[in-house]
């Protein structure tokens, strides 16, 4: 019993101390891109709920680990990791791409076709169950460039 609690314990310090390097790395390196979009509904984005409204955002990377900083006004709300990569059409416009389906809201992509890239989030695993049958409904958020 002891060596069960011992262990979470240890394998807890071990993700707070990951993640408080993550975080340093985030706030110390320059942004590959810098964008703001709103939302006119509640969305899934990651483990994070975003209510409707206007956010900032600050993409670390281009290229794996990609992590996505939100903020809403001062304050941070999100940091999401993509799962997956890669070059898209940059002559479309930047977007979330987003879906709706068993009641639940969830971006899916961000599209940033300054940089030619498609960054792709998953649902958690429960929820991808419980979605797999369920029609989806696509929606697209436009996303401006900071500065533009």
């Amino acid at each position: 019993m002891k060596t069960n609690r011992a262990s979470g314990l240890l394998g807890n310090l071990v993700l707070a101390v990951a993640s408080a390097v993550v975080f340093a790395g985030i706030a110390s390196a320059a942004p590959a891109y810098k964008g703001r979009f709103t939302l006119p509904f509640d969305a899934q984005w990651g483990g994070a709920t975003l209510p409707a409204g206007d956010y900032t955002f600050t993409l670390n990377s281009a290229a794996p680990p990609a992590f996505v900083k939100i903020e809403q006004g001062n304050r941070n709300v999100a940091l999401v990791m993509a799962h997956a990569f890669s070059t898209s059409d940059a002559s479309k416009e930047s977007e979330l791409i987003v879906t709706r389906s068993g009641g639940r809201v969830r971006i899916r992509v961000l599209h940033l076709a300054e940089l030619g890239t498609d960054l792709y989030y998953t649902a958690p695993k429960a929820e991808g169950l419980e979605m797999a049958g369920a029609p989806e409904l696509i929606q697209r958020v436009p996303i401006m460039l900071n500065g533009k």
